[in-house]
């Protein structure tokens, strides 16, 4: 971070005048999360949930190019961000780093980016989720590849993309010959906002597990509803045989707080073990089960605060979750905060002082 900062001191002042200068964001997040126990089976704990450090560095070259590059330094298991330096079947360092040139309508995206797949779960940030009120899915399936996205803004409202990329079943990127084809659609229609796909990801060489995930987001003042569904399918006979449901509703107190509840249902009914997590569903470390449960279908709920305490900005978020499911025999309280710092703002600022 220091050798970083000091190479934006000279370049942010080269760059202030013009439209290319760059933004290094430092994202840290801290978050405490005690688990209390439900019944006789309930055990006590605790854990750091999502606590991690991340960067987002992204500019522009010129006036057809731009870049991005979002690095995951640390998480409460740290060893693995690195032991997973080279695999494309879990996450590691780098969450995304790459270029795309953009012309009128028209945009060509190239190198390590997240998978396009719709619903406003995975829309998010990782830094700005929390773990237990998640699904299986979102805690289980690697978001980040390498590929190439090309993407069509129909208006200024709408667009198209078409993706290819390395597939999340391949142990490492490319060497596997493993790859995810996307189709994905996103807009904005009055109240109403939609983030639609059709994927298939190879986990043979030819044969491909079938993604189609509805995002639904409707806005109506201050309040707020999102409902994603998600079936995933090896074959037409298992259409309709593991899915999830997702809702989420809230309601937004100007800049300054939000408040929500959502809720989830997931099954999967079928013989075939999709992700290859096993025939259970267990804990493993938190109340979100790992693993693929043919006898009980998972359902899970809670509620949560975001308040950002900093006048004008919403730079500063302070949060509060509760959650719980079928699974476990423990609610899940989190308490934490989360800070976007702008270093290259800050550095110009400073200057201009």
């Amino acid at each position: 971070m220091a050798a970083i900062s000091s190479c934006f001191c000279t370049y942010a002042q080269e760059a202030e005048s013009a439209d290319n200068t760059p933004e290094l964001t430092i994202i840290p997040r801290v978050d405490v999360n005690p688990y209390i126990p439900v019944g006789n089976k309930g055990n006590a704990g605790v854990d750091f949930s999502n606590t991690g450090l991340y960067t987002l560095f992204e500019g522009n070259i010129g006036e057809h190019f731009s870049y991005s590059m979002c690095n995951h330094w640390l998480s409460t298991d740290p060893k693995s961000l690195y032991q997973n330096t080279f695999r494309s079947d879990d996450t590691n360092w780098v969450d995304w780093a790459n270029i795309t040139y953009s012309t009128g309508c028209f945009s060509l995206t190239v190198g390590k980016d997240v998978l396009a797949i719709g619903g406003f779960e995975l829309d998010a940030y990782d830094v700005d989720s929390h773990i237990n009120l998640s699904s299986t899915f979102w805690n289980n399936i690697a978001m980040y590849q390498w590929g190439a996205k090309v993407e069509f803004t129909t208006n200024s409202d709408s667009s198209v993309a078409l993706q290819f990329a390395t597939s999340p079943f391949a142990e490492r990127p490319f060497a596997g010959k493993l790859f995810t084809y996307s189709l994905y659609w996103t807009g904005e229609y009055g109240c109403f906002s939609p983030i639609y796909s059709l994927n298939f990801m190879e986990y043979e060489r030819g044969r491909f597990l079938s993604i189609l995930s509805l995002g639904n987001r409707f806005d109506i003042g201050d309040f707020y509803i999102e409902l994603d569904y998600m079936n995933r399918a090896r074959s037409v006979k298992e259409l309709g045989k593991e899915m999830s449901i997702i809702g989420k509703a809230g309601y937004n107190l100007g800049d300054k707080a939000e408040f929500f509840i959502k809720g989830g249902y997931e099954f999967r009914h079928g013989e075939e073990d999709l992700f290859g997590y096993g025939d259970e569903w267990e804990l493993d470390g938190s109340i979100v089960p790992t693993g693929i449960l043919r006898n009980k279908d998972y359902a899970f709920y809670g509620a949560g605060i975001h308040f950002y305490p900093l006048r004008d900005s919403q730079d500063l978020r302070l949060h509060a979750v509760a959650a719980a499911n079928n699974y476990s025999n423990e609610v899940s309280l989190t308490v934490g905060v989360t800070y976007y710092f702008n270093l290259v703002d800050t550095i110009l600022r400073h200057r201009r002082k």
